[in-house]
């Protein structure tokens, strides 16, 4: 009899589990919903992540120092070594069983939210996203996605290949009030977070020391547009800033930052991603060979 009880009371907490976790599920679902889904910014933010490797590519394809951007053969190496790196990198996250058009994004984020967060939290979440401020962050985040992943790649590819440094007068303007509340400004927005996370992931060390370099010439290149954003921002600034700061806004930043860019639509099979790894750095050492050939001169480089 004691053994049926339990059993039937173990039955009955597996049920309210399993409806629990079922419940955060479609809370995390719709809080994308009202966020306005991830599958657009996954593929901007994708193909930033992939133009942030570029840089580094070019400074190895050459040798000296006369290797750089005025040199004569750089645009031509860079536009080849840009298509042949995109196709590379499409063909890795085919053979990794990711579909590179990110339809299945949604859902396996919402599968990391609804593990990562408790219903309280989501429900949390899509009120404050369902709000005057936090349509407004919405939008405003939308507008920016159209200029700020590009300068700041920009910028970074600049610091990367070494011809870009904080000179004195750009420090002077780095501390200037008006830099600073840019800075700010930008942290509203999780695309930020991300950004700076691939960017670290990409560039390593060098990256991260160059960033606030990086960050402050792409703020500079796109000062007119962060500008009118913050100015269709100002009366919504308290609220928006006091949910980016408290716990729960600082939480789901952190999670963004560190699940958005990797989340994968079903369990890793480690002997398909040895063998697509294996692959990739196959095709990279071929094409790698074409694009110093192009560099030294060769004005036919094995196809």
């Amino acid at each position: 009899m004691i053994a049926l009880f339990r059993a039937a009371v173990l039955a009955v907490l597996c049920l309210s589990f399993a409806a629990s976790a079922q419940d955060r599920t479609t809370a995390a679902r719709e809080l994308i919903r009202i966020k306005g889904g991830y599958i657009e910014k996954k593929r901007l933010l994708e193909k930033a992540r992939v133009m942030a490797y570029v840089p580094i590519l070019l400074k190895s394809v050459g040798r000296g120092q006369q290797w750089n951007p005025a040199h004569p053969r750089w645009t031509a190496v860079e536009q080849r070594l840009v298509t042949d790196w995109t196709h590379i990198n499409r063909e890795y996250q085919i053979a990794q069983g990711i579909d590179p058009s990110y339809e299945w994004f949604d859902a396996a984020l919402a599968r990391d939210y609804a593990a990562a967060f408790t219903g309280d939290e989501l429900q949390r979440l899509a009120d404050f996203h369902r709000s005057a401020p936090g349509k407004l962050l919405l939008e405003l985040e939308h507008e920016l996605l159209t200029f700020y992943p590009d300068s700041l790649v920009a910028e970074l590819g600049r610091a990367m290949i070494g011809s870009e440094t904080l000179s004195g007068r750009s420090g002077e303007l780095f501390k200037t009030p008006a830099s600073r509340e840019r800075r700010e400004f930008i942290t509203l927005f999780e695309t930020e977070a991300i950004i700076r996370e691939e960017s670290f992931r990409a560039g390593g060390a060098y990256a991260e020391a160059s960033y606030p370099t990086v960050q402050h010439a792409a703020l500079e290149a796109s000062a007119q547009h962060v500008d009118r954003l913050r100015s269709q921002a100002a009366a919504h600034l308290p609220l928006l800033k006091e949910f980016v700061q408290s716990e729960l806004g600082r939480k789901e930043r952190r999670f963004l930052a560190s699940t958005a860019p990797v989340t994968l639509p079903a369990k890793e099979d480690p002997a398909r991603l040895m063998a697509a790894e294996s692959a990739f750095y196959k095709n990279l050492e071929t094409v790698s060979a074409q694009w110093r050939s192009l560099a030294s001169g060769d004005t036919h480089p094995e196809k």
